[in-house]
């Protein structure tokens, strides 16, 4: 719930659990609805790296790179553009997908490899994905190659992590950007309700904010059977949406969800 300064404790991500894949650098990114969508699957295509230690989750680094460049005017700067963006993650296990990701090595029949420390040369495409506490989902996709592989000191009763860092690249299936990003709301199992829809009396293009339950995945927002051409779910409690174009009058609004649609809640348009 929103309160009155904008502060959404419901929207703090907590995060509980999450997924790594690896899949060589040609490999189809999920496309915008596939990533989307609450039921996705990644493509086997991406071997998942298992367990993660419980403080090497996954670390992006997406700052730019260099000081703004000025100019003679006060107050005016661009960025250079430049960036050295990296992910870093510590993986728990230490087996043949994490040796293949590390040393860039397929191991023999027998087991062994032989490890340059200078590193090696290859593409990956990267995808991770964490669940929130909250319900919320964020994925994020990137083309991706190692820069550092560390194994962590050897302690007797502890999780010996190997840390890996990835530089990313710009990316023409990102939009000639670096990573990929979702950002997906719990979708509510219960149809949605409206209790109250404030303020009354406005008008086409104007903002109304809704207040009720079981508003995350809406769908759709209608009034007196139009459209609402712009909505945003706030909350599982709140959503904020735009009057479609329509007479003066009677217009009711349902509000529709994976679970179903609302029943109607009187509005009087202006």
């Amino acid at each position: 719930m929103v309160d009155a300064f904008g502060n959404d404790i419901s929207a703090v991500g907590i995060p509980v659990t999450g997924t790594l894949g690896f899949a060589p650098e040609l490999t189809p990114l999920p496309t915008p609805e596939e990533g989307g969508s609450s039921t996705f699957v990644l493509d086997p295509a991406f071997e998942k790296a298992g367990l993660i230690t419980e403080d090497g989750g996954f670390e992006w680094n997406l700052e730019p790179d260099g000081d703004r460049q000025k100019f003679l005017q006060e107050g005016y700067s661009i960025p250079t553009g430049l960036a050295d963006p990296t992910l870093v993650v510590k993986l728990a296990q230490y087996d043949r997908l994490a040796r293949k990701i590390a040393w860039g090595k397929t191991p023999d029949a027998n087991g062994f490899i032989t490890i340059d420390a200078g590193g090696y040369i290859g593409d990956l495409a990267v995808f991770t994905e964490e669940i929130f506490k909250n319900g919320v989902i964020v994925r994020r996709v990137a083309d991706a190659f190692l820069t550092k592989a560390k194994v962590d000191k050897t302690e007797r009763g502890k999780v010996r992590g190997l840390e890996l860092t990835f530089g990313l690249r710009r990316s023409p299936r990102l939009n000639n950007e670096h990573v990929g990003e979702w950002l997906i709301p719990p979708v509510s199992s219960i149809a949605p309700t409206i209790t109250s829809a404030n303020p009354s009396g406005k008008a086409a293009g104007e903002t109304v904010t809704l207040t009720g339950t079981g508003f995350y995945g809406a769908t759709s927002v209608t009034f007196g059977g139009v459209e609402s051409p712009l909505f945003k779910v706030d909350s599982a409690t709140q959503i904020k949406a735009a009057l479609p174009p329509g007479a003066a009058g009677s217009a009711p609004i349902v509000v529709t969800g994976p679970a179903g649609s609302s029943a109607p809640r009187a509005y009087t348009r202006a």
